[in-house]
């Protein structure tokens, strides 16, 4: 084996011995070729925690955005998890839950006449009636969960609203029990969705300026 090549293998056996590098952190650091590391360094392996921990490492570094906070698990969560219901009855809840709030904030609601209608709840704000549109927040695999801001077109399209089909749009968040709401203004430039914002939480007070 050349001088440089034994130089070369000995710093790799060093740097796995007492830094515990793995073979690509290694490569990294000499210049050496993976394949003639994992034959030098074959006889002396990173332990299975340390190999774990190392890809661990690798996924932070992937993803070094923390997850954000759902906030606190609703006791109706707890007592029957989102999965377990249907979609009619995402629905209804959501509907309710804004009739709810509404109600206890001193406002006069009344249902909508129309099957299809953009406005599940019309409200007797100070200003005058406004439609209220409910969705349900979806939960997502990553991040916050997503308000859908679209109707549908047809059988199978979908179409952004447009003005005047809602004044309001309350989001339901049933993991946390919290509602959200937006008027037309904030969200009339979102063509597809928004996400839960805090300062939207319980905002009932946007409908009775």
């Amino acid at each position: 084996m050349p001088r440089t090549d034994t130089r070369l293998k000995a710093e790799a056996r060093r740097l796995r011995q007492e830094e515990r590098l793995s073979i690509k952190e290694i490569a990294a650091r000499t210049g050496a070729a993976k394949g003639t590391l994992s034959a030098w360094l074959r006889d002396i392996p990173l332990t299975d925690e340390e190999v774990k921990a190392k890809q661990r490492a690798a996924r932070g570094a992937y993803n070094p955005v923390p997850k954000k906070d759902r906030g606190t698990e609703s006791l109706f969560h707890q007592q029957v998890p989102e999965p377990g219901l249907s979609k009619l009855q995402k629905s209804k809840l959501a509907e309710i839950a804004a009739l709810f709030r509404m109600t206890l904030h001193g406002m006069t609601v009344f249902g909508s006449h129309f099957d299809g209608d953009c406005a599940d709840w019309v409200v007797d704000c100070p200003s005058g009636l406004k439609k209220v549109q409910v969705k349900w927040a979806q939960r997502q695999l990553h991040g916050l969960p997503l308000i859908p801001l679209r109707r549908k077109k047809g059988h199978r399209g979908f179409q952004p609203y447009a003005e005047g089909d809602f004044d309001f749009v309350v989001a339901y968040d049933y993991f946390t029990d919290t509602c959200y709401v937006w008027s037309w203004a904030e969200v009339q430039t979102k063509t597809k969705s928004i996400s839960i914002d805090p300062t939207a939480a319980e905002a009932w007070h946007k409908m009775s300026r």
